[in-house]
């Protein structure tokens, strides 16, 4: 009996001891591309845990940076937004809560100093759920991916996969020394599906993201290493890459040689000629965010008129959204959501140049490159920082900025 309680006594201890904001997190990770309920469950789950924990041990995870600063401002911009499509345009309102969401997530992640074997843990569930859920996937499309379930149409899908493979390829290579034998051949392989499967949503643009990101971590690899047996094993891996190209060229890759400019696409071009002057008749507070499939031709007519003397309907194209985070931005936000977002990057981009020269858990840093260019590359041509993947561009990016805050605070202490 007495056996019997200690043994109960030491699991209630261990339980103690687990951080419930560790719990909610892997468990909005692992739904995140599959469930969209239980998604939005333990992501409400992991912000308001966070908020008890810090209230009870009167820690808020560090002083006030520029960074808290953009994400309260994000925060407040998009509720003033919406409640002015809702007042001066007539238009729904309830278009915030994707941007509160993936900000708070972002910015909780951002002010908790999780250890290194956490944060591998982490994004590890992260790469791993994304291989069950393509599982089914290819499973309920008969051998075909046609989207991952939570994430959707399968240009977003592949914008996921990429930011994704973004994290796995940078794990696998830059914390190589620090994973178990078990690990290891994870991510070994959750990369090479990732590889193939991204190429298999025959996206132009997460293809072409595809290829320099793992060309980017491999030469940054080498210039950090100095290896010639690395050398030599990159060559061979590009050069078997090469070849299988050439000899069975992936979709993605035929199109963007069927295309005689890579950024050729008038579809797109009408979308963001129409765009431009969405934006242009509501230039300030925008016309709230999931209400871009509200604004018709006779919108833009007064501003294209204005500028153009006719409208000519051939050169304009509406549609559900923008196909361009840019515009998503300064159409539904305006300039003053617009210049958050822009700012937000800038600093974002100030935060990599700091940390990739101290060296320290750079497979975070190099996942934060990956989801730059994907955000502000593919996002020429496409909605990016949108529903799932903002959220999983949120959480590489909270840990890049918790890795900045844990950084100056040592150096601030060395001082």
């Amino acid at each position: 009996m007495k056996k019997t309680f200690k043994m109960v006594n030491k699991e209630i201890n261990k339980l103690a001891r687990v951080d419930i904001r560790f719990i909610f997190l892997i468990g909005l990770l692992i739904f995140l591309p599959a469930l969209e309920t239980l998604k939005n469950i333990f992501a409400f789950l992991f912000v308001m845990s966070w908020v008890v924990i810090a209230k009870k041990n009167n820690d808020w995870g560090g002083k006030w940076l520029i960074v808290d600063s953009i994400f309260l401002l994000w925060i407040l911009a998009d509720i003033f937004v919406s409640i002015n499509a809702i007042i001066t345009h007539q238009l729904p309102g309830e278009g915030f809560r994707d941007i509160i969401r993936f900000v708070l997530i972002g910015w909780v992640l951002s002010r908790i100093n999780f250890s290194k074997e956490r944060l591998t843990q982490s994004a590890l569930v992260a790469v791993v759920a994304v291989i069950v859920t393509l599982i089914y996937s290819y499973y309920s499309g008969h051998g075909d991916l046609k989207e991952l379930h939570s994430v959707g149409h399968i240009n977003h899908t592949a914008i996921y996969l990429v930011i994704t493979y973004a994290i796995s390829l940078a794990l696998l290579l830059f914390n190589f020394n620090n994973l178990n034998s078990y690990q290891k051949i994870t991510l070994i392989v959750t990369t090479i599906v990732l590889f193939i499967t991204t190429i298999d949503t025959h996206s132009r643009a997460a293809f072409g993201l595809l290829i320099i990101i793992t060309l980017l971590d491999f030469i940054y690899l080498l210039i950090r290493v100095k290896k010639l047996s690395l050398f030599f094993g990159f060559l061979v891996v590009v050069t078997y890459i090469v070849i299988s190209f050439m000899q069975n060229p992936p979709i993605a890759l035929q199109k963007i040689q069927a295309k005689e400019h890579i950024l050729d696409d008038s579809g797109r071009d009408k979308i963001r000629e129409f765009s431009y002057y969405a934006f242009k008749t509501n230039p300030l507070l925008g016309v709230g965010f999931k209400n871009y499939g509200q604004i018709t031709m006779e919108d833009i007519r007064d501003a294209v008129v204005k500028d153009k003397g006719v409208l000519d309907g051939k050169l304009y194209l509406p549609g559900s959204h923008a196909h361009n985070v840019y515009y998503t931005y300064l159409v539904s936000g305006g300039l003053l959501i617009f210049s958050i977002f822009a700012w937000f990057w800038f600093y974002i981009a100030w935060v990599i140049i700091k940390l990739i020269t101290r060296r320290e858990n750079e497979w975070i840093v190099l996942s934060g490159i990956g989801v730059v260019l994907v955000d502000l590359g593919i996002g020429w041509v496409n909605t990016t920082l949108h529903h799932e993947h903002a959220v999983l561009s949120m959480f590489v990016l909270g840990l890049l900025i918790a890795q900045f805050r844990k950084s100056e605070l040592i150096k601030e202490l060395a001082g």
